[in-house]
């Protein structure tokens, strides 16, 4: 029996998990272990047989391609990987434990390919090490030859599975959320990036940041803890009764009947407006049952790219419809899609300073006019807002204008019903619209402060970055000077502003912006109770005097110190 090991990395995601490790070798292709029947067996063998020879005549298509290109000294490449799909040792012993164990290809690949992986990693010669390399490429090449392929349809018995992995992109986690799911652990990946606010949004533990993970095994028993930021890999009977018992504990307590709605007003009677953050249309009911009074955010580019292509005008109409019907005439505000066409992008290389959000929306004017176009018209179903996503000068702003123009006379032309008085507004999360707020004020009717990006410009952190992750701290002076800055700059305005980003979700960062003079927070359906409980708890006076305090203060230590003791919270983990 494997003896108890500790893998540290980053909290991402509160809660802790109990399952088994399932690998990801590739984002693209995550697949699960079912059992099949004796009989099947032949059928299995078959289908990776058949994938098998498909990556074998690409691979020459491949070889013969580069020939041509680059002559036969460079085609030796491909021998490699040929040379692994003629391994016995490779090959038959995934054919062996597919007839043995009664599983499924995927599964069988996975298993051996884990095996594989570790022998490679204890080799002392660098160079064979790094052969690795050639099996990982393969592996994902028949997985992904395998699910082009149908799949015998089995009879799914409950699973209770850990992604672990370097990378997972949130579309795959919202994915296989129905795959019982139930703990997420990467190598990369921070706090803030999409994939931990997808979890998040899930309520799935995840910890990001982990370092080596090739010692996990798939089919291995783990706990992830994100309230620790820790990974326990075949955990002892005592640490797994622990943890199980933590974990029936939290059930008992979900199960309890929730409150009734009530609005969130402070000891001294401030009303503070709190709305929920979604990612996807089917979140929408877990918030009016929790008696969410809005939607302050939702992130539609999860729902636009879901399945992988692009959704056509009829179908969004469709979608965002039936989003406001569902809310039941709680506001919601839609932002435009805030990512590139290459999805592939978002927790991988760093698309954070290239061509996102309205930039992307202005460069491929097709998508962002079919986007509008079906806002408008469903509009007509419920209060709902136009949000556009990193903007960053006053020019992009008027460009974005005109579009809205020109959809809304199309709209009139076509006689289609929709509401032309939307109101639109511009999210905050660049130093420039930081700073230039006021002179954008004129042309929108509402901001949102995104302070997860925002953060990351100014300090200058990429967020998605694990060995400069440690310096992103909402706390930092500058930030605070920032956040007092933007509201100085807005209040003469008079337009309103929502703070939506993970500073929101937070209670002692939450407590900061009150006391900024920020009075409407959105944040995510899990942190929604707790940041209610604490807006319940302070008086606006007393925070409003605890601002005046840390705008002066120099090190993010001290302020997060200080605002911790006035909350009464137990002192933060460094």
């Amino acid at each position: 029996m494997s003896r108890e090991r500790l893998i540290h990395g980053v909290m991402a995601s509160a809660g802790a998990a109990v399952g088994t490790a399932v690998r990801a070798f590739d984002p693209l292709f995550i697949s699960f272990d079912y059992k099949i029947h004796p009989e099947q067996a032949a059928i299995e063998v078959q289908r990776f047989g058949s994938s098998v020879e498909q990556s074998r005549e690409q691979l020459k298509r491949m070889q013969a391609q580069l020939k041509r290109r680059s002559g036969a000294e460079s085609s030796f490449l491909i021998d490699a990987h040929l040379l692994i799909l003629q391994d016995r040792l490779f090959v038959d012993r995934i054919v062996s434990k597919i007839e043995a164990d009664h599983i499924n290809a995927e599964w069988a690949i996975q298993q051996i390919s884990d095996e594989l992986f570790q022998a490679y990693d204890r080799l002392d010669d660098e160079y064979l090490r790094e052969r690795r390399g050639d099996l990982e490429d393969i592996v994902r090449r028949l997985l992904h030859n395998l699910s082009s392929k149908k799949t015998p349809g089995p009879k799914k018995r409950p699973y209770d599975a850990i992604l672990v992995g370097k990378a997972i992109p949130p579309s795959t986690l919202f994915e296989l959320r129905a795959q019982r799911v139930v703990g997420l652990v990467t190598e990369t990946g921070s706090p803030l990036s999409h994939t931990a606010i997808m979890a998040r949004s899930l309520e799935i533990p995840a910890v990001m940041g982990a370092h080596d993970l090739s010692s996990i095994s798939s089919g291995e028993l783990v706990i992830v803890d994100g309230n620790r930021g820790i990974v326990i890999c075949s955990p002892s009977d005592e640490t797994l009764l622990e943890y199980k018992t933590r974990s029936n504990d939290e059930k008992k307590s979900k199960k309890k009947p929730l409150p009734a709605s009530s609005p969130s007003v402070t000891e001294d009677n401030v009303r503070i407006m709190l709305g929920a953050n979604i990612n996807f249309s089917e979140e929408v009911t877990s918030v009016v049952a929790n008696g969410c009074e809005s939607i302050g955010l939702y992130r539609t580019e999860f729902d636009f790219f879901r399945e992988g292509g692009q959704p056509d005008e009829e179908s969004l109409v469709a979608d965002y419809s039936l989003v406001l019907k569902a809310a039941r005439g709680a506001p919601v505000t839609f932002r435009t899609i805030d990512v590139g066409i290459d999805q592939k992008a978002w927790d991988g290389v760093n698309t954070n300073l290239g061509v996102r959000g309205l930039r992307f929306c202005l460069e491929n004017r097709d998508i962002f006019k079919r986007q509008l176009r079906a806002l408008y018209r469903s509009s007509v179903h419920g209060p709902m807002r136009i949000l556009l996503p990193f903007v960053s000068t006053v020019d992009e702003l008027e460009t974005a204008h005109e579009i809205l123009a020109d959809v809304r006379a199309e709209l009139a032309e076509r006689q289609e019903p929709h509401n032309p008085s939307l109101h639109i507004g511009v999210m905050i999360e660049t130093p420039a619209a930081a700073s230039t707020c006021d002179i954008m004020a004129p042309l929108v009717d509402f901001f949102c402060l995104g302070t997860n990006d925002l953060i990351q410009y100014y300090l200058v952190v990429d967020r998605s970055d694990r060995t400069v992750m440690h310096l992103y701290n909402p706390f930092h002076p500058a930030i605070l000077r920032c956040l007092h800055q933007v509201h100085t700059l807005l209040q003469p305005t008079g337009k309103s502003m929502t703070v939506c980003g993970e500073m929101a979700a937070d209670p002692p960062s939450a407590a900061v912006l009150l006391g900024l003079g920020f009075t409407s927070l959105s944040v995510s359906l899990a942190a929604y109770p707790k940041i209610k409980r604490m807006i319940h708890s302070v008086s606006m006076s007393r925070l409003r005097g605890l601002a005046g305090e840390i705008l002066k203060m120099h090190k993010h230590q001290e302020v997060e110190e200080m605002v911790r003791k006035a909350l009464d919270l137990a002192p933060a983990r460094h």
